[in-house]
C-alpha cells in the first residue's frame, strides 16, 4: 500500500495507522540494513537531541528570553517523538496503542484511584480488557 493509500484510509491518523505509515516509510526510503540494536541505538542517540532542544526551550523561558519561539518544538521535536516511538515499537515487536491504553489504565490503578470512583475504574478497565482482547 502506498503513503497515499495508507493516510486515505482513514480520515484520522490513528496510533495503529501512525504505526503501518511509518513502517510503509521506513521500507520505502530507510536503509535495510537499519533493525534491532542499531536501529534502537540510532534513537537514543536522536532523542537525546530533541531531550536538548527542549530543554534548551525550558531553559530559554525560565531566563525571561521573551523571542524564543515554541516551533523548533511543535514542528520537530513533537512528530520526531512520533516517529522514535514507531522505530522502537518496531524494534521490540510493541503495538504501541495497545501499549499505550495498558500504560494509562495502569497509571489510573496506581497514582489516581482517589479521583476515580470504583464502578468508573472497573467500568473502565472491563473495557481495556475486552478490546485489548480484540486487537492482542
Amino acid at each position: 500500500m502506498s503513503l497515499k493509500e495508507i493516510l486515505q484510509a482513514k480520515p484520522e491518523l490513528t496510533i495503529n495507522l501512525l504505526q503501518d505509515f511509518q513502517r510503509e516509510y521506513d521500507r520505502r526510503f530507510v536503509d535495510d540494513g537499519f533493525k534491532g540494536f542499531g536501529k534502537a541505538r540510532h534513537t537514543y542517540a536522536h532523542m537525546g537531541n530533541l531531550l536538548g532542544r527542549l530543554a534548551k526551550y525550558v531553559q530559554e523561558i525560565e531566563d525571561g528570553e521573551a523571542d524564543f519561539s515554541s516551533k523548533d518544538i511543535e514542528q520537530k521535536v513533537i512528530p520526531d517523538l512520533l516517529v522514535y516511538s514507531a522505530w522502537l515499537a518496531d524494534v521490540f515487536g510493541v503495538n504501541i496503542e495497545e501499549a499505550y491504553i495498558r500504560r494509562i489504565s495502569d497509571n489510573i490503578k496506581r497514582l489516581h484511584k482517589d479521583k476515580i470512583s470504583a464502578e468508573e475504574l472497573r467500568e473502565f478497565e472491563e473495557y481495556v480488557n475486552k478490546r485489548l482482547e480484540k486487537t492482542g
